[in-house]
């Protein structure tokens, strides 16, 4: 019965992460502009764990670091892109090493907003995504719901992504980013895990036209 039971969970979660995919891209969806979407992106990026959690990042603006990194290659599809909303697909292959060692694979669909006042200057977008992430191994540094009297994490959690992304100005095809990298139980819809990681990462990425 345990094993039904954490099956059972683990279907929940996974209908749960795709219905939230389907909604984004139907909330999404509307006119493309004549931006030609369809175009591939590829980002690279690297960063470290944090030791806050996400809205304390978020709203403080500053965090503690633990030792425990991630390299990530992040090719993108650009699907749709309004007046002022691109929209995209991403997958991630990504890379942990220190207090943790193991591979990551995610997959989020991406809202990205395209205009600020000061593009002239800067060409500044800010994006946020969600989705799925499959660890090869339970994450070690996930638990922090230990203190919640849980166990440990899961290799199924959902994904999340916050980023600011600069680039120049007049449609460059390169841009840098700082992004969160976020993974987590979405508050129990995972296998009932509450707690989950936060790293914090610069990146680079290159729109192929």
């Amino acid at each position: 019965m345990p094993f039904c039971h954490r099956n059972s969970r683990r279907i929940r979660a996974l209908a749960a992460a795709f219905g939230l995919l389907a909604v984004a891209m139907i909330a999404a969806s509307g006119p493309a502009s004549a931006s030609e979407p369809g175009r591939f992106q590829l980002a690279v990026y690297g960063g470290k764990a944090a030791e806050d959690r996400l809205i304390e990042i978020l709203t403080r603006y500053n965090t503690g670091f633990i030792d425990s990194r991630l390299v990530a290659l992040a090719p993108s599809w650009i699907h749709g892109e309004g007046k002022n909303i691109r929209r995209e697909i991403e997958g991630q292959i990504v890379r942990h090493w220190g207090l943790q060692d193991h591979w990551e694979f995610n997959l989020a669909y991406v809202l990205r907003w395209m205009n600020f006042p000061w593009d002239h200057y800067v060409d500044t977008r800010f994006a946020v995504g969600g989705g799925v992430s499959w660890a090869t191994e339970v994450p070690f540094i996930e638990p922090r719901a230990k203190e919640l009297g849980l166990e440990e994490s899961t290799r199924l959690l959902g994904y999340l992504m916050v980023e600011w992304e600069f680039a120049p100005p007049r449609d460059s095809q390169w841009s840098g980013f700082v992004r969160l990298h976020h993974r987590s139980g979405a508050k129990g819809i995972f296998d009932d895990v509450n707690g989950g990681s936060n790293f914090v990462t610069l990146g680079m990425r290159y729109r192929f036209d």
